[in-house]
C-alpha cells in the first residue's frame, strides 16, 4: 500500500505545477485505493474506465484541459499488457509515467489523513531540489521513546531536522497531547529540530509543508 500512495502523492505534485498527469489504476484494489485517497485530500477526482483505448484517450484529454485536476484511466493488466505492446506514442509514454500496479495488500480503509500526509510530504520533499535526498520516511533513532526505539515521520539526519505529522486527535486527546511533548524533548535532546505539522494542513496545500521545512534547513545552514 505503501508504495502505491507514494505513486499517488508524486502524480499530484506534478499536477500541482501544472503539468499533466493521468494515474493508471490497474485492478480494483488500487482503484479502491485512489478513490480513498481523493476522499482524505478532499480532492474531484474524475475517473475513465471502459474500453482501454477510449479511457486512455479520454482521460489524458482530460488532464491535458485540466492539468490540477486528479485525472485516472481504470484498466486491465492483462489488456493494459496488449495494449501497450509496441507502441512509442504520447499516449504510452503518459500510461508509463502514470502507471500504478495492482498489489496485494491492506484494505484502502486502513490508508488515514496521517499515512496520507506522510506520503504526500516526503514525495514533494523529493521533487524539490533544496530537499531531495535529504530526508528519510520513518527513520529510526538509536534512542529509545517507550519500548521501541524513536521513530521519526521525515527524518534529515545530515541536516538533524524531524519532521512530526500529526493528526487532529494529537491535539484532542490529552495523552496524545502529553506523549508529542514528551517525543518532542527527546528529539531536541538528540539534537535535533522538530516541525510539527497537521496532517489536514499538509493535505490541503502540501505546497505550504515544503516551504516550512524548507525555513527549517534555512535555519540549520545559517548556524555557525
Amino acid at each position: 500500500m505503501d508504495d502505491v500512495v507514494r505513486a499517488f502523492a508524486r502524480h499530484q505534485w506534478v499536477r500541482l505545477h501544472g503539468t499533466p498527469r493521468v494515474t493508471v489504476l490497474v485492478g480494483a484494489r488500487t482503484r479502491a485505493l485512489w478513490q480513498r485517497w481523493l476522499a482524505l485530500n478532499e480532492l474531484a477526482g474524475e475517473l475513465f474506465d471502459g474500453p482501454i483505448d477510449r479511457a486512455i484517450r479520454d482521460a489524458v484529454t482530460r488532464a491535458a484541459a485540466e492539468p490540477a485536476r486528479p485525472v485516472a484511466a481504470a484498466v486491465d493488466g492483462v489488456a493494459l499488457a496488449a495494449w501497450r505492446d509496441g507502441r512509442a506514442d504520447r499516449y504510452a509514454a503518459l500510461v508509463d509515467e502514470g502507471l500504478v500496479p495492482d498489489q496485494d495488500g491492506p484494505p484502502a480503509d486502513l490508508l488515514d489523513a496521517r499515512s496520507a500526509a506522510e506520503a504526500a510530504l516526503f514525495a514533494a520533499l523529493e521533487a524539490t531540489a533544496a530537499t531531495a535526498g535529504r530526508f528519510e520516511l520513518n527513520g529510526y533513532l538509536s534512542v529509545r521513546f517507550g519500548p521501541r526505539a524513536a521513530e521519526v515521520d521525515l527524518l534529515s539526519r545530515r541536516d538533524r531536522i524531524a519532521v512530526e505529522i500529526d493528526g487532529i486527535h494529537h491535539f484532542a486527546d490529552p495523552d496524545c497531547y502529553r506523549r508529542d511533548r514528551r517525543k518532542d524533548l527527546l528529539l531536541q535532546t538528540q539534537g535535533l529540530l522538530v516541525v510539527r505539522l497537521l496532517a489536514e494542513d499538509v493535505l490541503r496545500d502540501v505546497r505550504a509543508a515544503v516551504t516550512v521545512v524548507c525555513q527549517a534547513l534555512a535555519h540549520r545552514r545559517s548556524e555557525p
